[in-house]
């Protein structure tokens, strides 16, 4: 072999050997660096796959429980569920809700907000630990912040999302937005927030039953029990707030109701849940 193709040979091996030794310890410091990352993840957040498992889990067992003694069923297993759920808790009213629910063996469901209030810490566990179902309702509730953009959304969803995680150890992928998905407060496209929650896997729910606002308890009875038999799946929406002395009042009536109806249970929200959903996806 002539000596200047041996030594353009020589070269080329050379730098080949050179080129995919770098190559190999850049992706060496990339996998270690990768590792170190998802440590720090796992040692600060834990593990949210095994959380949300776990949560499904419980919520499954407590409907199970909801449905042996919140109603009848027939063999058939055409049974109407009722879902009561309560919006912008925790509050004042939160732990006189929860004796009126373990009162009456039901389960139900929490759609939440943001209170670092340590008097409130206690509350969310113990809707976690009394078998309810944790959802996210806005961790502000500031309609001009929160829809003021899907960056702005994201960032408070996610923040609430965390806080919940780090608070009770549950990592909800249940929503109901501030106003309904219905709502028209927002200045970006619902839809585009209705996709975003999607492609976090995230499921979100509205309603068709209405306890009222600023209402007595009376005639919350009234609207709740007037509408449930319209639909096989009631989703009940009332407000857990520190002026809704209302909910308080008129939440045992309401189960004594539902409870006397035939083929009829009450049960939390869970993964198996059919949502109730305002907000038609051709809308602009």
């Amino acid at each position: 072999m002539p000596v200047g193709l041996a030594a353009v040979t020589v070269l080329a091996a050379v730098c080949f050997c050179i080129f995919f030794g770098i190559s190999y310890f850049n992706t060496v410091g990339l996998l270690k660096d990768t590792k170190n990352n998802l440590k720090w993840y796992q040692e600060r957040y834990g593990d949210r796959n095994a959380a949300s498992a776990a949560s499904s889990e419980a919520s499954s067992e407590t409907g199970s429980v909801a449905a042996s003694t919140s109603g009848s069923s027939d063999r058939s297993g055409n049974v109407r569920k009722v879902y009561l759920t309560f919006d912008d808790g925790p509050s004042t009213m939160t732990d006189r809700i929860l004796d009126v629910l373990d009162r009456y063996h039901v389960k139900a469901t929490f759609f939440v907000v943001g209170k670092t209030d340590s008097s409130y810490q206690a509350v969310y566990r113990r809707i976690v630990t009394d078998g309810h179902t944790l959802g996210m309702h806005s961790y502000s509730h500031n309609y001009s912040e929160i829809y003021s953009s899907v960056d702005s959304f994201q960032a408070d969803m996610h923040k609430l999302q965390e806080f919940l995680y780090e608070t009770t150890g549950v990592w909800t992928t249940y929503y109901r937005f501030p106003g309904g998905s219905s709502n028209t407060a927002s200045k970006v496209r619902m839809q585009d927030l209705i996709d975003y929650l999607g492609r976090d896997h995230i499921t979100y729910f509205d309603w068709n039953i209405y306890g009222g606002d600023d209402v007595d308890a009376r005639t919350m009875v009234q609207n709740v029990t007037g509408n449930i038999a319209s639909y096989s799946d009631a989703m009940i929406l009332m407000h857990d707030a520190s002026d809704k002395e209302e909910t308080v009042e008129a939440l045992p009536k309401i189960i004594e109701y539902i409870q006397n109806m035939d083929n009829t249970v009450i049960v939390p929200v869970t993964e198996d849940t059919v949502p109730v959903q305002h907000h038609k996806s051709n809308e602009k």
